[in-house]
């Protein structure tokens, strides 16, 4: 993402002016600059889930996130104070643009990997070492709108968005992407179990050309601080 807001900068002319850090950005509040003239400044690198704790209350008009916030908001607990942190770091009207995984993501993959791994140590521990948290609409318009509060959900949206796997297959993905059900294991039986996931998925997710396919959902929301 990161890369991608650096190549637009200098597509842009704007390289020697912008800087970007982070996995979770804010971008600053354009007040003070002239028409046509956009600064992007560098932000720190902040917990997501202790926004709420940092002295930059109402400090930016704009908030993005993209492809992190299923991992963000797994906690319960972090649920409602990561909102409430991105609403008190926001002006009056700013606005928070955010796409994550959405109800229904890689479920054939969350299957497998809670099936094979539930087997050798308990549903309930496998459930416990998912890494993901994935919301539909409703969720999150009653978080931002009513359990929070001072949000208003102006476009949502969620898409299924089948996905080829890269270069690394299905192997790569489940030793990447599912490690954290893994370490639940004992050490000599992790492999027996990537393995067993693997097998399974290569037969669901094969596509008759070859190859393989998942099934990303996606959900996108546009909500505007109204406080």
């Amino acid at each position: 993402m990161i890369n991608a807001a650096q190549k637009a900068a200098a597509d842009n002319g704007l390289q020697k002016t912008s800087t970007f850090e982070g996995m979770f950005c804010l971008s600053p509040s354009s007040r003070g600059t002239s028409e046509g003239e956009l600064r992007v400044r560098a932000t720190k690198v902040l917990d997501a889930t202790d926004l709420i704790n940092r002295p930059h209350f109402q400090l930016y008009n704009k908030a993005f996130s993209n492809a992190a916030l299923h991992w963000i908001l797994r906690p319960e607990a972090t649920r409602e104070a990561f909102f409430n942190g991105v609403k008190a770091a926001l002006t009056p009207g700013g606005t928070f643009a955010f796409e994550m995984g959405g109800l229904g993501n890689c479920s054939e993959l969350r299957c497998a990997l809670l099936m094979a791994v539930g087997r050798r140590v308990g549903l309930a521990r496998a459930q416990e070492a998912d890494p993901w948290f994935f919301p539909d609409e409703d969720w999150v318009t009653d978080v931002m709108e009513r359990k929070v509060a001072g949000w208003k959900i102006e476009r949502i949206e969620r898409e299924w968005r089948p996905t080829t796997t890269d270069s690394g297959g299905v192997d790569g993905w489940i030793r990447l992407m599912g490690r954290q059900f893994f370490e639940c294991l004992p050490e000599e039986q992790r492999e027996e179990c990537i393995r067993e996931v693997v097998d399974v998925l290569e037969v669901v997710c094969a596509k008759p050309g070859g190859g393989y396919m998942f099934s990303y959902v996606r959900l996108r929301v546009l909500a505007r601080k109204t406080e």
